[in-house]
Protein backbone atom coordinates (compact mmCIF):
# COMPACT_ATOMS: atom_id res chain seq x y z
CA UNK A 1 0.00 0.00 0.00
CA UNK A 2 2.60 2.36 1.16
CA UNK A 3 4.50 1.39 -2.23
CA UNK A 4 0.82 2.23 -4.30
CA UNK A 5 1.04 5.64 -2.60
CA UNK A 6 4.13 6.84 -3.44
CA UNK A 7 3.59 5.76 -7.00
CA UNK A 8 -0.05 8.07 -7.26
CA UNK A 9 1.04 11.19 -8.92
CA UNK A 10 0.28 14.37 -6.20
CA UNK A 11 -2.41 16.68 -6.31
CA UNK A 12 -1.51 19.87 -8.41
CA UNK A 13 -1.15 22.41 -5.87
CA UNK A 14 -3.17 25.15 -5.59
CA UNK A 15 -1.26 28.33 -6.13
CA UNK A 16 -3.60 31.16 -6.24
CA UNK A 17 -3.54 33.53 -4.23
CA UNK A 18 -6.77 35.90 -4.04
CA UNK A 19 -6.12 39.51 -2.64
CA UNK A 20 -9.02 41.60 -1.68
CA UNK A 21 -9.61 45.70 -1.49
CA UNK A 22 -11.84 48.30 -1.14
CA UNK A 23 -12.26 48.19 -5.07
CA UNK A 24 -10.21 45.16 -6.26
CA UNK A 25 -10.38 41.69 -5.77
CA UNK A 26 -7.01 40.48 -7.54
CA UNK A 27 -6.17 36.49 -8.26
CA UNK A 28 -2.59 35.93 -9.25
CA UNK A 29 -0.43 33.17 -9.21
CA UNK A 30 2.94 35.07 -8.93
CA UNK A 31 2.79 34.86 -4.93
CA UNK A 32 0.92 36.71 -2.14
CA UNK A 33 3.97 39.28 -1.83
CA UNK A 34 3.27 40.51 -5.59
CA UNK A 35 -0.31 40.25 -5.35
CA UNK A 36 -0.28 43.08 -2.44
CA UNK A 37 2.01 45.14 -4.69
CA UNK A 38 -0.26 45.07 -7.23
CA UNK A 39 -3.48 45.55 -5.32
CA UNK A 40 -1.78 48.41 -3.48
CA UNK A 41 -0.73 49.94 -6.63
CA UNK A 42 -4.27 49.98 -8.16
CA UNK A 43 -5.90 51.33 -4.98
CA UNK A 44 -3.22 54.27 -5.56
CA UNK A 45 -4.52 54.72 -9.36
CA UNK A 46 -8.39 54.56 -8.42
CA UNK A 47 -7.10 57.51 -6.06
CA UNK A 48 -5.32 59.40 -8.70
CA UNK A 49 -8.64 59.30 -11.00
CA UNK A 50 -11.00 60.24 -8.24
CA UNK A 51 -9.26 63.36 -6.68
CA UNK A 52 -7.47 64.40 -9.87
CA UNK A 53 -11.12 64.50 -11.87
CA UNK A 54 -13.56 64.65 -8.87
CA UNK A 55 -15.18 61.26 -9.51
CA UNK A 56 -17.37 59.62 -7.11
CA UNK A 57 -17.62 55.76 -6.60
CA UNK A 58 -20.63 55.38 -9.88
CA UNK A 59 -18.03 57.25 -12.20
CA UNK A 60 -15.35 54.18 -11.58
CA UNK A 61 -17.99 51.53 -10.91
CA UNK A 62 -19.14 50.99 -7.86
CA UNK A 63 -18.87 47.28 -8.08
CA UNK A 64 -15.17 45.41 -7.26
CA UNK A 65 -13.10 45.31 -10.20
CA UNK A 66 -11.46 41.34 -10.58
CA UNK A 67 -8.09 41.25 -11.24
CA UNK A 68 -6.41 38.10 -13.25
CA UNK A 69 -2.35 37.79 -13.38
CA UNK A 70 -1.79 34.41 -15.64
CA UNK A 71 1.38 32.53 -14.77
CA UNK A 72 1.57 31.44 -18.08
CA UNK A 73 1.18 33.11 -21.44
CA UNK A 74 -0.90 30.05 -22.63
CA UNK A 75 -3.59 30.49 -20.02
CA UNK A 76 -3.80 34.06 -20.58
CA UNK A 77 -4.66 33.43 -24.33
CA UNK A 78 -7.40 30.57 -23.33
CA UNK A 79 -9.20 33.79 -22.03
CA UNK A 80 -8.23 36.65 -23.85
CA UNK A 81 -8.45 35.78 -28.01
CA UNK A 82 -6.42 38.89 -28.34
CA UNK A 83 -2.57 38.03 -28.99
CA UNK A 84 -1.44 41.52 -29.59
CA UNK A 85 -2.00 42.76 -25.50
CA UNK A 86 -0.22 41.52 -23.01
CA UNK A 87 -3.49 42.84 -20.73
CA UNK A 88 -7.16 43.86 -21.74
CA UNK A 89 -10.60 44.91 -19.62
CA UNK A 90 -13.89 43.73 -19.94
CA UNK A 91 -17.20 44.84 -18.82
CA UNK A 92 -19.29 41.63 -17.09
CA UNK A 93 -22.38 41.70 -16.19
CA UNK A 94 -21.71 41.00 -12.43
CA UNK A 95 -18.10 42.00 -12.13
CA UNK A 96 -15.86 44.43 -14.13
CA UNK A 97 -12.21 42.08 -15.66
CA UNK A 98 -8.54 43.04 -16.09
CA UNK A 99 -6.84 39.89 -17.76
CA UNK A 100 -3.02 40.53 -17.57
CA UNK A 101 -0.23 38.22 -17.92
CA UNK A 102 1.99 38.09 -14.62
CA UNK A 103 5.57 38.29 -16.09
CA UNK A 104 4.92 41.53 -18.31
CA UNK A 105 7.75 43.59 -18.12
CA UNK A 106 5.77 46.94 -17.77
CA UNK A 107 3.13 45.46 -15.73
CA UNK A 108 2.17 48.22 -13.67
CA UNK A 109 2.00 50.43 -17.00
CA UNK A 110 0.10 48.16 -18.34
CA UNK A 111 -2.25 47.90 -15.15
CA UNK A 112 -2.75 51.32 -15.48
CA UNK A 113 -3.73 51.59 -19.34
CA UNK A 114 -6.39 48.96 -18.25
CA UNK A 115 -7.72 50.38 -15.40
CA UNK A 116 -8.14 54.11 -17.80
CA UNK A 117 -10.59 52.27 -19.71
CA UNK A 118 -12.65 50.97 -16.86
CA UNK A 119 -13.14 54.43 -15.83
CA UNK A 120 -13.66 56.03 -19.56
CA UNK A 121 -16.41 52.87 -19.48
CA UNK A 122 -18.35 54.46 -16.71
CA UNK A 123 -18.56 57.81 -17.40
CA UNK A 124 -21.24 56.46 -19.95
CA UNK A 125 -19.89 58.50 -23.00
CA UNK A 126 -19.19 56.59 -26.35
CA UNK A 127 -15.27 57.76 -27.53
CA UNK A 128 -13.47 56.49 -30.55
CA UNK A 129 -11.16 53.66 -30.27
CA UNK A 130 -8.20 56.16 -30.99
CA UNK A 131 -8.91 58.53 -28.10
CA UNK A 132 -9.77 55.49 -25.78
CA UNK A 133 -6.39 53.79 -25.84
CA UNK A 134 -4.32 56.81 -26.49
CA UNK A 135 -5.84 58.40 -22.95
CA UNK A 136 -5.07 54.89 -21.70
CA UNK A 137 -1.53 55.22 -23.14
CA UNK A 138 -0.95 58.64 -21.62
CA UNK A 139 -1.99 58.10 -17.92
CA UNK A 140 -0.30 54.88 -18.29
CA UNK A 141 2.88 55.74 -16.88
CA UNK A 142 1.58 58.25 -14.10
CA UNK A 143 4.64 58.75 -11.84
CA UNK A 144 4.10 60.18 -8.08
CA UNK A 145 6.61 62.94 -7.25
CA UNK A 146 6.81 63.48 -3.68
CA UNK A 147 3.09 65.14 -3.20
CA UNK A 148 2.80 65.41 -6.80
CA UNK A 149 1.61 63.21 -9.61
CA UNK A 150 3.16 63.52 -13.08
CA UNK A 151 1.17 62.73 -16.24
CA UNK A 152 2.39 62.66 -19.75
CA UNK A 153 6.29 61.75 -19.85
CA UNK A 154 7.20 60.02 -22.96
CA UNK A 155 7.01 56.56 -23.18
CA UNK A 156 10.54 54.98 -25.17
CA UNK A 157 8.93 52.12 -26.59
CA UNK A 158 5.96 54.50 -28.21
CA UNK A 159 8.88 57.11 -29.39
CA UNK A 160 10.66 54.45 -30.67
CA UNK A 161 8.39 53.06 -32.71
CA UNK A 162 7.07 56.00 -34.60
CA UNK A 163 10.79 56.81 -35.06
CA UNK A 164 11.46 53.74 -37.02
CA UNK A 165 7.99 52.50 -38.02
CA UNK A 166 5.79 53.45 -41.13
CA UNK A 167 3.36 55.75 -39.81
CA UNK A 168 -0.62 54.97 -40.18
CA UNK A 169 -2.34 57.85 -42.17
CA UNK A 170 -4.45 60.28 -39.56
CA UNK A 171 -7.30 59.83 -41.50
CA UNK A 172 -7.24 56.01 -41.12
CA UNK A 173 -6.31 55.77 -37.69
CA UNK A 174 -8.95 57.99 -36.48
CA UNK A 175 -11.35 56.62 -38.62
CA UNK A 176 -10.85 53.27 -37.00
CA UNK A 177 -13.28 50.88 -34.84
CA UNK A 178 -12.07 47.69 -32.75
CA UNK A 179 -13.44 45.57 -35.77
CA UNK A 180 -10.67 47.66 -38.18
CA UNK A 181 -8.01 45.51 -39.60
CA UNK A 182 -5.77 48.43 -38.65
CA UNK A 183 -6.36 48.35 -35.13
CA UNK A 184 -6.57 44.35 -34.68
CA UNK A 185 -3.17 43.28 -36.86
CA UNK A 186 -0.22 42.27 -35.07
CA UNK A 187 1.68 44.27 -38.01
CA UNK A 188 -0.07 47.51 -37.62
CA UNK A 189 -1.06 47.81 -33.88
CA UNK A 190 2.08 48.60 -32.10
CA UNK A 191 1.80 51.94 -34.26
CA UNK A 192 -1.39 52.45 -33.91
CA UNK A 193 -0.87 52.58 -30.00
CA UNK A 194 2.08 54.84 -30.43
CA UNK A 195 0.76 56.92 -32.83
CA UNK A 196 -3.01 57.38 -30.81
CA UNK A 197 -0.45 57.93 -27.59
CA UNK A 198 0.88 60.94 -29.77
CA UNK A 199 -2.16 62.50 -31.25
CA UNK A 200 -3.51 62.47 -27.48
CA UNK A 201 -0.61 64.07 -26.02
CA UNK A 202 -0.44 66.80 -28.48
CA UNK A 203 -4.11 67.44 -28.11
CA UNK A 204 -3.98 67.43 -24.86
CA UNK A 205 -0.51 68.50 -23.96
CA UNK A 206 0.54 70.84 -26.54
CA UNK A 207 0.57 74.74 -25.71
CA UNK A 208 -0.94 75.06 -29.52
CA UNK A 209 -3.80 72.69 -29.19
CA UNK A 210 -4.67 71.78 -25.57
CA UNK A 211 -6.98 74.66 -25.29
CA UNK A 212 -9.61 72.77 -27.85
CA UNK A 213 -9.51 69.85 -26.45
CA UNK A 214 -12.98 70.65 -24.63
CA UNK A 215 -14.54 71.65 -27.71
CA UNK A 216 -13.27 68.31 -29.36
CA UNK A 217 -14.38 66.39 -26.79
CA UNK A 218 -17.86 68.35 -26.93
CA UNK A 219 -17.99 67.94 -30.58
CA UNK A 220 -16.76 63.87 -30.86
CA UNK A 221 -20.31 62.68 -30.21
CA UNK A 222 -22.01 64.66 -32.68
CA UNK A 223 -19.74 63.96 -35.98
CA UNK A 224 -16.84 61.61 -37.39
CA UNK A 225 -12.90 62.05 -35.87
CA UNK A 226 -11.92 63.67 -38.54
CA UNK A 227 -15.24 66.23 -38.59
CA UNK A 228 -14.35 66.84 -35.57
CA UNK A 229 -10.57 67.63 -35.58
CA UNK A 230 -10.69 69.62 -39.05
CA UNK A 231 -13.89 71.68 -37.56
CA UNK A 232 -12.24 72.19 -33.72
CA UNK A 233 -8.74 73.17 -35.11
CA UNK A 234 -9.64 74.79 -38.26
CA UNK A 235 -7.60 72.65 -40.22
CA UNK A 236 -7.87 70.08 -42.38
CA UNK A 237 -6.52 66.04 -41.09
CA UNK A 238 -3.08 66.14 -43.49
CA UNK A 239 -2.35 69.42 -41.71
CA UNK A 240 -2.99 67.92 -38.00
CA UNK A 241 -0.90 65.13 -39.41
CA UNK A 242 1.93 67.42 -40.35
CA UNK A 243 1.58 69.00 -37.15
CA UNK A 244 1.89 65.75 -35.23
CA UNK A 245 4.96 64.70 -37.00
CA UNK A 246 6.69 68.15 -35.94
CA UNK A 247 5.48 67.53 -32.43
CA UNK A 248 7.40 64.24 -31.92
CA UNK A 249 10.49 65.61 -33.25
CA UNK A 250 10.92 67.58 -30.22
CA UNK A 251 13.48 67.11 -27.73
CA UNK A 252 11.10 68.15 -24.71
CA UNK A 253 7.43 67.54 -23.90
CA UNK A 254 5.18 69.18 -21.55
CA UNK A 255 3.47 67.29 -18.40
CA UNK A 256 0.60 67.77 -16.85
CA UNK A 257 1.47 67.59 -12.74
CA UNK A 258 -1.19 67.37 -10.03
CA UNK A 259 -1.37 67.88 -6.42
CA UNK A 260 -2.31 65.06 -5.49
CA UNK A 261 -0.74 62.53 -3.05
CA UNK A 262 -1.74 58.83 -3.86
CA UNK A 263 -2.58 57.17 -0.05
CA UNK A 264 -1.55 54.01 1.52
CA UNK A 265 -4.32 51.31 0.41
CA UNK A 266 -6.46 51.15 3.59
CA UNK A 267 -7.67 49.38 5.49
CA UNK A 268 -5.21 46.41 4.84
CA UNK A 269 -6.18 44.36 1.87
CA UNK A 270 -7.45 40.62 2.38
CA UNK A 271 -5.54 38.20 1.73
CA UNK A 272 -6.09 34.18 1.34
CA UNK A 273 -3.98 31.73 -0.09
CA UNK A 274 -5.12 28.16 -1.72
CA UNK A 275 -7.98 30.34 -3.33
CA UNK A 276 -8.75 27.63 -6.40
CA UNK A 277 -11.83 27.84 -6.52
CA UNK A 278 -12.82 31.11 -6.13
CA UNK A 279 -10.20 31.59 -8.78
CA UNK A 280 -12.09 28.96 -11.22
CA UNK A 281 -15.41 30.97 -10.54
CA UNK A 282 -13.81 34.05 -10.93
CA UNK A 283 -12.66 32.69 -14.28
CA UNK A 284 -15.87 30.63 -14.93
CA UNK A 285 -17.85 34.07 -14.69
CA UNK A 286 -15.73 35.80 -17.24
CA UNK A 287 -16.01 32.80 -19.83
CA UNK A 288 -20.02 33.54 -18.82
CA UNK A 289 -19.51 36.68 -19.94
CA UNK A 290 -18.04 36.16 -23.33
CA UNK A 291 -19.89 35.83 -26.49
CA UNK A 292 -20.49 32.28 -27.55
CA UNK A 293 -18.57 30.70 -24.84
CA UNK A 294 -21.61 29.46 -22.44
CA UNK A 295 -20.97 26.00 -22.72
CA UNK A 296 -17.16 26.22 -21.21
CA UNK A 297 -18.52 28.37 -18.52
CA UNK A 298 -20.95 25.67 -17.65
CA UNK A 299 -18.80 23.17 -17.61
CA UNK A 300 -16.40 25.25 -15.22
CA UNK A 301 -18.53 25.42 -12.84
CA UNK A 302 -20.20 22.30 -13.17
CA UNK A 303 -16.89 20.47 -12.00
CA UNK A 304 -15.89 23.35 -9.95
CA UNK A 305 -18.95 21.66 -7.88
CA UNK A 306 -18.03 18.73 -8.38
CA UNK A 307 -14.89 19.25 -7.05
CA UNK A 308 -15.72 21.32 -4.38
CA UNK A 309 -18.82 19.17 -3.06
CA UNK A 310 -19.18 21.16 0.71
CA UNK A 311 -18.25 24.48 -0.90
CA UNK A 312 -21.11 26.93 -0.64
CA UNK A 313 -19.45 29.30 -3.32
CA UNK A 314 -19.65 26.35 -5.77
CA UNK A 315 -23.23 25.88 -5.78
CA UNK A 316 -23.72 29.78 -5.71
CA UNK A 317 -21.82 29.99 -9.03
CA UNK A 318 -23.17 27.26 -10.58
CA UNK A 319 -26.73 28.78 -9.66
CA UNK A 320 -26.34 31.76 -11.12
CA UNK A 321 -24.89 30.09 -14.43
CA UNK A 322 -28.42 28.61 -14.29
CA UNK A 323 -30.83 31.66 -13.92
CA UNK A 324 -28.79 33.63 -16.39
CA UNK A 325 -29.76 30.29 -18.89
CA UNK A 326 -33.84 31.09 -17.54
CA UNK A 327 -33.16 27.24 -15.82
CA UNK A 328 -35.13 28.62 -12.48
CA UNK A 329 -36.06 25.22 -10.84
CA UNK A 330 -32.78 24.16 -11.48
CA UNK A 331 -30.87 27.72 -10.12
CA UNK A 332 -32.99 27.48 -7.16
CA UNK A 333 -32.26 24.15 -6.36
CA UNK A 334 -28.58 25.07 -6.37
CA UNK A 335 -28.88 28.52 -4.47
CA UNK A 336 -30.75 26.16 -1.85
CA UNK A 337 -27.62 24.15 -1.71
CA UNK A 338 -25.54 27.54 -1.20
CA UNK A 339 -27.55 28.61 1.62
CA UNK A 340 -27.92 25.38 3.27
CA UNK A 341 -23.73 25.17 3.58
CA UNK A 342 -23.77 28.85 5.26
CA UNK A 343 -23.75 31.20 2.15
CA UNK A 344 -23.67 34.65 3.67
CA UNK A 345 -23.23 36.78 0.05
CA UNK A 346 -26.16 39.10 -0.08
CA UNK A 347 -26.40 39.23 -3.59
CA UNK A 348 -26.15 35.34 -3.67
CA UNK A 349 -29.86 35.99 -2.20
CA UNK A 350 -30.76 38.50 -3.84
CA UNK A 351 -30.64 36.56 -7.32
CA UNK A 352 -31.93 33.43 -5.36
CA UNK A 353 -35.19 35.56 -4.67
CA UNK A 354 -35.38 36.79 -8.18
CA UNK A 355 -35.82 32.82 -9.18
CA UNK A 356 -38.35 31.94 -6.71
CA UNK A 357 -40.27 34.74 -7.58
CA UNK A 358 -40.20 34.03 -11.42
CA UNK A 359 -41.22 30.57 -9.86
CA UNK A 360 -44.50 32.14 -8.59
CA UNK A 361 -43.05 31.16 -4.81
CA UNK A 362 -43.73 34.61 -3.47
CA UNK A 363 -43.15 34.19 0.49
CA UNK A 364 -39.86 32.48 -0.26
CA UNK A 365 -38.92 34.95 -2.37
CA UNK A 366 -39.29 37.64 0.17
CA UNK A 367 -37.78 35.73 2.86
CA UNK A 368 -34.57 35.29 0.13
CA UNK A 369 -34.52 39.03 -0.56
CA UNK A 370 -34.92 39.89 3.60
CA UNK A 371 -31.84 37.51 4.52
CA UNK A 372 -30.09 39.31 1.58
CA UNK A 373 -31.17 42.92 3.37
CA UNK A 374 -29.95 42.04 6.78
CA UNK A 375 -26.61 40.16 5.44
CA UNK A 376 -25.99 43.91 3.61
CA UNK A 377 -28.19 46.43 4.60
CA UNK A 378 -26.28 49.26 1.93
CA UNK A 379 -26.86 46.48 -1.34
CA UNK A 380 -29.48 48.74 -3.22
CA UNK A 381 -30.41 45.39 -5.46
CA UNK A 382 -31.64 44.14 -2.50
CA UNK A 383 -34.12 46.49 -1.19
CA UNK A 384 -35.39 47.00 -4.96
CA UNK A 385 -36.33 43.57 -5.64
CA UNK A 386 -37.91 43.26 -2.02
CA UNK A 387 -39.74 46.94 -2.68
CA UNK A 388 -40.67 45.08 -6.30
CA UNK A 389 -42.11 42.36 -4.47
CA UNK A 390 -44.01 44.33 -1.84
CA UNK A 391 -45.74 45.99 -4.49
CA UNK A 392 -47.00 42.49 -5.90
CA UNK A 393 -48.08 40.96 -2.77
CA UNK A 394 -49.93 44.62 -2.46
CA UNK A 395 -48.07 45.37 0.87
CA UNK A 396 -47.66 48.76 -0.02
CA UNK A 397 -46.67 51.04 2.79
CA UNK A 398 -43.51 48.38 3.54
CA UNK A 399 -42.86 48.73 -0.32
CA UNK A 400 -42.40 52.24 0.25
CA UNK A 401 -40.17 52.32 3.24
CA UNK A 402 -37.76 50.10 0.82
CA UNK A 403 -38.03 52.13 -2.05
CA UNK A 404 -36.71 54.57 0.33
CA UNK A 405 -33.39 53.06 0.94
CA UNK A 406 -32.78 52.23 -2.14
CA UNK A 407 -29.43 55.30 -3.07
CA UNK A 408 -28.39 54.51 -6.64
CA UNK A 409 -29.79 52.37 -9.52
CA UNK A 410 -28.71 51.67 -13.07
CA UNK A 411 -30.21 54.12 -15.46
CA UNK A 412 -32.17 51.08 -16.95
CA UNK A 413 -33.76 50.55 -13.35
CA UNK A 414 -35.18 53.95 -13.41
CA UNK A 415 -38.96 53.17 -15.35
CA UNK A 416 -39.18 50.06 -12.97
CA UNK A 417 -38.21 52.20 -10.23
CA UNK A 418 -40.33 55.38 -10.51
CA UNK A 419 -43.71 53.58 -11.71
CA UNK A 420 -43.82 50.86 -8.80
CA UNK A 421 -43.34 53.74 -6.39
CA UNK A 422 -46.24 56.17 -8.00
CA UNK A 423 -48.35 52.97 -8.51
CA UNK A 424 -47.69 51.99 -4.17
CA UNK A 425 -48.40 55.62 -3.41
CA UNK A 426 -51.37 55.64 -5.95
CA UNK A 427 -53.15 52.74 -4.15
CA UNK A 428 -52.93 54.05 -0.78
CA UNK A 429 -54.68 57.19 -1.92
CA UNK A 430 -51.69 59.59 -2.34
CA UNK A 431 -52.63 60.81 -5.58
CA UNK A 432 -49.94 63.86 -6.02
CA UNK A 433 -47.33 61.92 -4.66
CA UNK A 434 -47.86 59.06 -7.37
CA UNK A 435 -48.43 61.60 -10.32
CA UNK A 436 -44.87 63.19 -9.00
CA UNK A 437 -43.31 59.62 -9.75
CA UNK A 438 -45.14 58.82 -12.82
CA UNK A 439 -44.14 62.48 -14.78
CA UNK A 440 -40.44 61.41 -13.60
CA UNK A 441 -41.07 57.71 -15.42
CA UNK A 442 -42.03 59.39 -18.60
CA UNK A 443 -38.94 60.60 -20.11
CA UNK A 444 -37.06 57.18 -19.52
CA UNK A 445 -39.97 54.82 -20.01
CA UNK A 446 -39.23 53.49 -23.72
CA UNK A 447 -39.90 49.43 -23.68
CA UNK A 448 -43.88 49.89 -25.30
CA UNK A 449 -45.05 47.63 -22.47
CA UNK A 450 -44.23 49.93 -20.09
CA UNK A 451 -45.23 52.53 -22.03
CA UNK A 452 -48.70 51.26 -21.73
CA UNK A 453 -48.61 50.22 -17.97
CA UNK A 454 -47.80 53.86 -17.38
CA UNK A 455 -49.89 55.79 -19.06
CA UNK A 456 -52.48 53.37 -17.43
CA UNK A 457 -51.59 54.99 -14.65
CA UNK A 458 -51.32 58.14 -15.69
CA UNK A 459 -55.05 58.32 -16.33
CA UNK A 460 -56.08 56.40 -13.58
CA UNK A 461 -54.43 59.50 -11.93
CA UNK A 462 -56.33 61.97 -13.79
CA UNK A 463 -59.50 60.31 -13.36
CA UNK A 464 -58.80 61.16 -9.28
CA UNK A 465 -58.77 65.11 -10.18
Amino acid sequence: MLLLALALPAAPADRWVRVRSAHFELFTEGGEAGGRDLVQYFEQVHSFFRQAFDLDSAAQGARLVRIVCFRSPKEFERYESSRIADGAFHAGSAHDYIVMKNSAANRNQMAVHEYTHLVLRHSNQEIPVWLDEGLAEVYSNLEARGSAIVVGQPIPGRVAALERGRWIDLRTLVSASRASPVYNDKSSAEMFYAESWALVHMLALDNAYSPRLKSLLYALPHSTSVAALENTYAKPIARVEADLRVYMERSQFNAAVFAIRLPESEPAPQVKLQAGLEARLALAELLLDRPGRTAEARAAFEQAVHDYPKRAEAEQGLGELLAHERREREAAAHFARAAALGDTDARMFVEYGRVLSLMDRPEDAAAALRKAVTLDPALDDAHFELALLLVKREAFGEAIDQFRLVKKLPPAEAPRYYYHLAYAHYKLGQVDQARLLAQKAKPVTRNPDEVERLNSLLRALDSER
